[in-house]
């Protein structure tokens, strides 16, 4: 089974990493607004960074659907990663988020702002507002 996991893991990094869709969320989503209605968008707005830590052996799988535009997108967060990265940037809206994550391997800690559940290999919140700074924050441990 492990094996199987393993493979299907590679398979899905890879077809991560070569898609080119797979860009920021912010970025697709920023383009969508300035064509449907380009006067009232603020060239001020600066994207929220989506910030994760995996303190754990195992990967984790992040995927977001903005409930508001309907579009979602999908973050791999590497194991042993206990300082803070940037999986993607958000845009400074007040788009509403359902998240999923999910482990490659065990049960661990998992939270998602205000989110959290203790050993489990997956975590779903919905309805999130992810679009202040200590909002966008995702954490995986023991």
């Amino acid at each position: 089974m492990k094996r199987i996991l393993s493979i299907l893991t590679v398979i899905l990094l890879t077809t991560i990493l070569i898609n080119p869709t797979n860009y920021s969320f912010a970025k697709n989503h920023k383009k969508t607004v300035l064509k449907a209605n380009s006067k009232s968008v603020k060239s001020s707005q600066a994207p929220i960074p989506l910030m994760a830590r995996n303190s754990t052996v195992d990967g984790v799988y992040v995927q977001l659907w903005n409930t508001t535009s309907g579009g979602h997108v999908t973050y791999f967060l590497p194991p042993n990663t206990p300082n803070p990265i940037v999986l993607g940037y958000l845009p400074a809206n007040n788009d509403i988020y359902n998240v999923s994550l999910t482990s490659t391997g065990g049960a661990h800690d998992m939270w998602i702002y205000w989110e959290h559940q203790s050993h489990v290999t997956g975590l779903v919140a919905n309805g999130m507002a992810l679009a202040c700074v200590s909002c966008a924050d995702i954490r995986i441990f023991n």
